[in-house]
């Protein structure tokens, strides 16, 4: 059974993994020359890609060594086939790049260093769901918050429980996370029993299930505004002003 504690320590080991790559964007930024922005866009268009493909293959590296730490004798070792999409990292970097042209070159900095976490966490989340889907003991998975409170879209997300047979339906794809993003995809082997300290899925199905009701619909984007009204304290970005 995978426990908090399992789910800490590779938390944990990915953390310092993206905090070295956002150290090394941010030291290469304060070697450029923001008189000349488009010379600074080009060099981030290099460097950006660069830096997410090293950490992603180590942050996939890390999660396949934890996979098979959490189920010994697994023996699969698969890292992500693929890191980001560069195509994405890129068109990523040239918006957030706007920002060199403007009063506050330094907002290009701040958009892109979250967007890199993204980037290469998605490595990591990448490889376990490969790993599940590679063990012979199909064990399911779910996708779980790791901080005490989190969004209300990835509480959403949250709330199946341990459900997910394919990285698909668990909401893998890059848009459904987002920048600064603090859930991983968890195995579990014994699903009907599993408890992870913190994470609560009844209770976040629950609110799900309530906000649906209220607004009508099972459109993702309107029910997650409409959780983050009804229980505003429960989230990182509740709101208390009403829908219009």
């Amino acid at each position: 059974m995978t426990s908090r504690r399992d789910l800490d320590r590779l938390t944990a080991a990915q953390r310092e993994l993206v905090r070295m790559a956002q150290n090394e964007l941010s030291g290469f930024f304060a070697t450029v020359d923001l008189t000349r922005p488009e010379n600074v866009r080009d060099a981030l268009l290099e460097i950006v890609p660069l830096l997410t493909r090293e950490y992603g293959e180590l942050v996939a590296t890390v999660a396949a060594e934890w996979y098979e730490e959490v189920h010994p004798g697994a023996f699969l070792a698969q890292t992500a086939a693929d890191t980001f999409p560069s195509t994405g990292v890129a068109e990523n970097v040239r918006y957030h790049a706007g920002s060199l042209f403007t009063d506050d070159p330094y907002a290009a900095l701040s958009g892109i260093t979250g967007a890199m976490q993204r980037f290469i966490l998605y490595s990591g989340r990448t490889t376990v769901a490969r790993n599940v889907q590679l063990d012979r003991e199909r064990p399911r998975f779910g996708r779980v918050p790791t901080g005490a409170k989190t969004c209300a879209w990835c509480s959403m997300l949250s709330s199946r429980g341990f459900v997910y047979l394919s990285k698909e339906t668990a909401g893998l794809v890059a848009s459904d996370y987002h920048d600064d993003c603090d859930c991983q995809i968890v195995p579990e082997w014994e699903s009907g029993s599993s408890h992870i300290s913190g994470y609560d899925p009844d209770r976040l199905y629950d609110q799900y299930s309530q906000a649906r009701d209220a607004a009508g619909t099972t459109d993702p984007k309107d029910v997650a505004a409409y959780m983050r009204r009804m229980f505003p304290d429960d989230f990182t970005d509740g709101v208390t002003s009403p829908l219009v």
